[in-house]
């Protein structure tokens, strides 16, 4: 490849070089032609060797034309790929240069053509000849007056013998006289080959004078007359010479000349030498304009071919990247990522080839990644596969428009479902409101409220048997935008846990109440054997025994009444009566009495204004839950203190939140999780039903209460209530 470049470079290189000395010599041509100087018109082998040059270039670009085209044609049978846009392109740089370039040619061989015989034509001829009759006629007339003058001169020497040596002088001075009459600038006078006199006008430039040739003066001395001009630098010298016979074998010539400074003869040796160009050009007429031709032409083809090239050449630079980003693409299309176009471009498909490399790069890169990454979730999710199936509660996913995307077995086996069945159908063509009414409410409710959790305890009767389900359902948030993304439902079967409980409960209610009887009864029985021991004693001191130990035996009794009273309360609670209702207004009222009440406990009091005015609820339950929640509080703080009471509203969830804080010792985490169980107290006096028979209240509102740790100290009660 590299040494195919080289070559390539060479030829070039050759062909530049070439084209550079022909360019030369046709220039140099030209202008010698354009001056018509002698070597132009002894330049007929030169045209045609000029001639031979431009056709054998002409052939050469013909002949790599037709060769790159016949290759375009050959390549492009072979394969398609991106040869059209090459054809395409070669075609326009070809067909934008010779449509114009053909019109050029022909318009310019036209103009030339007739140019040439333009000037060759009649009426230019006749000017040529008229010129050349002017400038005959114009030095034919000073010829004549020069001859003239010559000749009165000489008649002047010979009537008056002035030829001899004692007349020297007279002559001298008659010669000037004569050429400021006859207006002459130059009289020589030769007597036997002698110069006698020579006579200049002060105008001539002598520096340049040149006297005439011996030859000349001895033919005139023969008797043959002459003129002569002479060019100098600064004018013309026409000068006229006469010859007479003096004496017996003695001869005089009379020379007169007269000087024509250069701006009396410029234009007429211009026109001079228009009319010798002119008969020089007819010689070359048909040679220039048949080598003017031919270079045009030679022109013409250069461009065309030159076009062609650089079709061929951006072709080149444009189809071959094309052809291999084709042949790259289609490799990554079929999955071989592992392709790079070891290819250097220029300009902007060189960058689109380094983008094109590292966008594969990137692509196996990521691939590799995604397939690490399918293997590592595939794994997971054979692990949590494995996980739902063993686990022991049910579980199952909704998306976002209530879906079921995910189901184990324990949930199906719940709720009698079929795993593959209910897989993406709508929870609520599955869990039906008739069978599964609670779960189906909670969910919906869920969906509408967006809550983030939802605990609740249901009873579920199942193939005829009832069962004990713990239902918590959790949000599903888009780990990248946070967006809801669904619910993960968790049931979990506590029938057994739930009887176990009730069996610990009932243990714990049976000692409690034991423990509770027994304690009045030993005053009883005590009471009673005093009585029984007081039979022997005197009337009046047994009068006094008996009402004694009656009396001790009548508040006990009433101690056991009170007993009986508040667990019969506690078992049958009255039912939930939903009207509508104000909470902060239900707040005011309370607070106004314990202010009253407890004048040294502080009172914090932030009410939500925002909250809604009117909501479904049992005014008096929802106030036997307050008051069993503040004297708890108050209990604890004692008779100084300080209570914290505040209302929210969440509008996303629509749950109102009223949460009651002390700040007294607060609530260990063990008994937090015992704080609801009936008859749990740390109070000596307490039953422990209070905060129990709050935690049922609040559930059959479908709502929720918790306790936390209030900071810096004490307890937080959070009673959350849907609005």
């Amino acid at each position: 490849m590299k040494s195919k470049n080289i070559k390539g470079v060479r030829l070039i290189v050759a062909a530049m070089v070439l084209f550079f000395i022909v360019f030369v010599i046709i220039r140099f041509y030209f202008e010698e032609s354009k001056n018509f100087s002698p070597l132009a018109l002894k330049g007929s082998t030169l045209i045609f060797g000029l001639w031979i040059i431009i056709i054998l270039f002409g052939l050469t670009f013909l002949f790599i034309l037709a060769r790159n085209i016949l290759k375009m044609y050959l390549e492009n049978n072979q394969s398609g790929t991106g040869h059209s846009f090459k054809n395409k392109l070669v075609f326009f740089f070809i067909a934008f240069s010779l449509v114009p370039t053909l019109l050029l040619f022909i318009f310019a061989t036209d103009v030339i053509s007739q140019s040439i015989e333009q000037w060759f034509k009649t009426p230019i001829e006749n000017i040529m000849h008229n010129v050349e009759d002017v400038k005959k006629n114009y030095y034919g007339k000073i010829t004549g007056d020069l001859e003239h003058f010559s000749k009165l001169i000489a008649a002047m020497i010979q009537q008056k013998r002035m030829y001899t040596d004692e007349n020297k002088i007279f002559l001298q001075n008659k010669l000037k006289e004569k050429m400021l009459e006859y207006k002459l600038d130059v009289v020589n006078i030769y007597k036997n080959k002698n110069e006698v006199f020579a006579i200049f006008n002060p105008r001539i430039p002598m520096q340049e004078y040149k006297n005439l040739p011996l030859n000349i003066v001895y033919r005139g001395l023969g008797g043959a007359g002459f003129t002569t001009i002479d060019t100098l630098k600064t004018g013309e010298l026409i000068r006229n010479g006469v010859a007479f016979d003096i004496t017996q074998g003695d001869k005089m010539l009379i020379i007169t000349g007269k000087y024509f400074p250069e701006s009396y003869t410029r234009s007429l040796n211009a026109l001079a030498g228009m009319v010798s160009k002119h008969s020089q050009m007819r010689v070359l007429r048909d040679p220039v304009k048949n080598t003017y031709i031919l270079l045009f032409l030679f022109i013409t083809i250069l461009i065309i071919f030159s076009a062609s090239w650089l079709g061929f050449y951006l072709a080149k630079g444009i189809t071959v990247p094309i052809e291999k980003l084709i042949s790259a693409t289609a490799e990554i299309a079929k999955g071989n990522l592992d392709v790079r176009i070891d290819y250097k471009a220029k300009d902007e498909f060189n960058t689109l080839i380094n983008e094109f490399n590292r966008m594969a790069f990137d692509l196996k890169e990521n691939r590799d990644k995604l397939n690490r990454r399918t293997i590592e979730l595939r794994h997971r999710r054979s692990i949590t596969e494995t996980i739902l199936k063993n686990i022991t509660s049910g579980v199952m996913a909704l998306n976002a428009s209530g879906e079921i995307i995910a189901i184990n077995p324990e949930a199906a086996r719940m709720l009698s479902l079929d795993m593959e069945a209910v897989a993406r159908k709508n929870f609520a063509a599955v869990i039906s409101d008739t069978i599964y009414q609670d779960i189906h409410v909670l969910i919906r409710k869920a969906f509408e409220t967006r809550f983030k959790l939802i605990e609740k305890e249901i009873d579920v009767k199942l193939k005829g048997k009832y069962i004990n389900l713990a239902v918590k359902i959790t949000q599903l948030r888009n780990p990248i935008n946070n967006r809801f993304a669904g619910l993960l439902v968790v049931l979990t079967d506590l029938t057994e846990l739930i009887k176990a409980q009730r069996m610990l409960v009932w243990r714990e209610v049976a000692k409690r109440i034991a423990h509770e009887i027994k304690n009045p009864l030993t005053p009883i029985q005590i009471s009673s054997q005093r009585i029984l021991r007081s039979l022997d004693q005197p009337p009046d001191k047994f009068r006094s025994i008996v009402e004694d130990s009656l009396n001790i035996i009548s508040q006990e009794l009433a101690s056991i009444k009170n007993l009986a009273e508040e667990f019969a309360n506690f078992a049958r609670l009255p039912e939930i009566k939903f009207s509508q209702g104000d909470i902060n207004e239900i707040l005011e009222k309370l607070l106004t009495v314990y202010t009253s009440i407890y004048q040294k406990v502080q009172f914090k009091v932030k009410l939500d204004v925002e909250l809604p005015p009117l909501v479904k609820l049992d005014v008096e339950q929802i106030k036997r839950v307050l008051v069993n929640v503040l004297d708890n509080a108050l209990e604890i703080i004692g008779k100084e203190g300080e209570i914290e009471i505040s209302t929210s509203y969440n509008g996303e969830s629509k749950f109102i939140t009223i949460e009651i804080a002390d700040n007294g010792p607060g609530i260990s985490d063990e008994d937090k999780q015992k704080v609801f169980m009936p008859y749990f107290s740390k109070k000596s006096s307490g039953t422990g039903l209070g905060l129990a028979i709050a935690h049922n209240i609040v559930e059959e509102h479908n709502g929720l209460i918790s306790v936390t740790d209030n900071q810096p100290q004490g307890a937080r009660f959070i009673i959350e209530l849907p609005a």
